[in-house]
Order: C-alpha cells, then structure tokens, then sequence
C-alpha cells in the first residue's frame, strides 16, 4: 500500500508544480505583452513626433533641383541635391495678390542653417489666364571647385533671347494654398556670359530643373 501512496504523492506534487509553472509562464507572458504595448504606443508618439518635427522643418514640401553646367574642359557637370528647410512663417512660401487678379508667387527651400545652398522660383501668376510673368530661378550651393555656386535666371537680364524659363502650374488654389509646379530653366553661352556670378561659368551654357508640391501662405488683395 505504501508504493501506490507514494506514486500519488509524487504525481500530486508534479501537478503542483506544473501549475505553479504554467501560471508563472502565463505571467511572464502577460508582463511581455504589457512590455510590447507600451513600446508601441512609444514608437507611434515617437513617429508623431517626428512627423511633427519633419513638417515643421519642410520635409514634407522638398525641392530637388538638378544644374548641369559645361566646365573649361567642354565637360558636363551635374550638381543634385534635395533641399528641405523653410522658414517657420511665409518668408519661403507665399502667395501674394495684386489688384488686378494676379498672385505673386514666392516658394524656396534650403539645407543648411547659413542659407548656402537651395532652390527657388518666383513668378506672378494669373489664374484665370494662366499666363506667368516676371520669372525667376535660382540653384545655388556650396562646392570647393573654382566655378561659381550659382544658377540664377532672369535676375540680370529677364529678357534675353538666350534665356529661357518654363514654368508649368499645374494646381494652384488661393483658398487654401495648395500648389503643384515644375521648373525647367536654361541660359546659352552669351547669356551665361552677361549674368557672370550669377552663372556657374560664365561663356558656358548651363540649366536648372525642378518640381514642388505643397502650400504657400495666401495673402488676397485688400483695397
């Protein structure tokens, strides 16, 4: 009698500690679980944040902008790069009415704290006609060569048959902003030549594409 007693004993025990294990494991796992729901909802007020941080800094409204320029050696040269900082008010991004229907039309971006390098336009702009007028384009960035860090048009010479500047609007509502353009610039030898500076090498020709997608502060005529 006394084996099976002690058989009993043994299996009464291990069910025990089986059990105790079994909750001990399901604890554990409930902790894990309590562990892993926290960090998510971590990360999602991290991602907030970042999100956050990415609009304010315009990483959400970028312009990349691409020159191509001839060196001294009749060679290509192509500076590329995305440019995604604007200021905190409209000073990089505005629309601003004129009394006769048509918007000034200003958006810049840039990557470093000094202002060195980034892109532009700026065009008064019809909406009714579509027709766009008093344009300007400018690249411009920070490089250790002997040319210049420029790609200006129409700042010198905004008429000159040796300049061309295309810019398509493909949305704009002065409502709430929004807006939708692309930019293709040119200027030919003779014009690079008379804007000097503002060309990365004067006597050669050289071009400056680029497209943005975001909004601009409206500011509507007010008599």
């Amino acid at each position: 009698m006394k084996k099976p007693v002690i058989l009993f004993g043994m299996l009464v025990a291990g069910s025990l500690a089986f059990t105790s294990c079994t909750k001990n494991l399901k604890d554990d796992v409930s902790d894990l679980k309590k562990e892993i729901d926290s960090l998510n909802k971590s990360n999602a007020e991290l991602e907030g944040q970042v999100g956050g941080i990415e609009i304010i800094l315009g990483a959400n409204e970028p312009i990349t902008a691409t020159t191509t320029f001839t060196d001294n050696n009749n060679a290509t040269v192509t500076v590329k790069d995305t440019y995604k900082f604007k200021a905190g008010n409209s000073s990089t991004q505005y629309a601003k009415g004129n009394s006769d229907g048509t918007y000034r039309i200003y958006i810049e971006r840039f990557s470093d704290v000094e202002w060195y390098e980034g892109a532009r336009v700026e065009f008064v702009y019809n909406p009714t006609t579509k027709e766009i007028t008093q344009k300007r384009v400018r690249h411009y960035w920070d490089s250790p060569d002997n040319y210049n860090d420029n790609a200006d048009y129409g700042t010198i010479s905004p008429t000159h048959s040796g300049l061309q500047i295309n810019i398509t609007v493909n949305n704009f509502n002065a409502t709430t902003g929004e807006i939708s353009l692309t930019v293709a610039a040119s200027g030919d030898a003779t014009y690079s030549g008379l804007e000097t500076y503002y060309s990365p090498n004067p006597g050669k020709p050289y071009s400056t594409s680029f497209a943005y997608t975001g909004k601009v502060k409206v500011f509507p005529y007010v008599p």
